[in-house]
């Protein structure tokens, strides 16, 4: 029973990830704690994958501090969300070809105009809200590596 409803809980999380393009990032540090970060994402399974601002105050924070919140929805709580704690993974600099293909496949439309990192956040924790389910509280998604 258990395993049958995290398998439902997986799914639902993945179906929000492919359904949605932005993402809020909070992230702390030294100078701008807490900053959060509205950006663009791409999901490959469980983990998203994003760029940000090489000079901004996200990718300063996540530097001094890997560990962040997100949260992805339509700004509706009638409809499915989802919140998660992770870590960040700053990903290569000849990574950041790999990750702008894979936002342009999902957002032809996706561009930047400063200099972007590639980063990588994987969740510990997933916080899946569905009130069409009868979701609320949050189901958990954890242990997922």
């Amino acid at each position: 029973m258990i395993e049958t409803l995290n398998n439902e809980v997986e799914a639902k999380v993945k179906e929000i990830l492919e359904s949605n393009n932005a993402i809020m990032l909070a992230t702390t540090g030294a100078d701008y704690s807490p900053w959060i970060l509205g950006a663009y994402f791409v999901s490959k399974g469980l983990d998203i994958y994003l760029l940000v601002e090489k000079g901004g105050k996200s990718f300063a924070n996540i530097k001094q501090n890997k560990n962040a919140a997100y949260s992805i929805s339509q700004n509706d709580a009638t409809k499915d969300f989802i919140q998660g704690k992770a870590v960040i993974e700053v990903l290569p600099e000849k990574e950041e070809a790999n990750v702008r293909e894979m936002l342009l496949k999902k957002m032809p439309w996706y561009q930047t105009f400063v200099p972007m990192v590639p980063i990588k956040i994987i969740s510990s924790k997933i916080f899946v809200t569905s009130l069409q389910n009868g979701w609320f509280p949050a189901k958990v998604l954890e242990n997922m590596n």
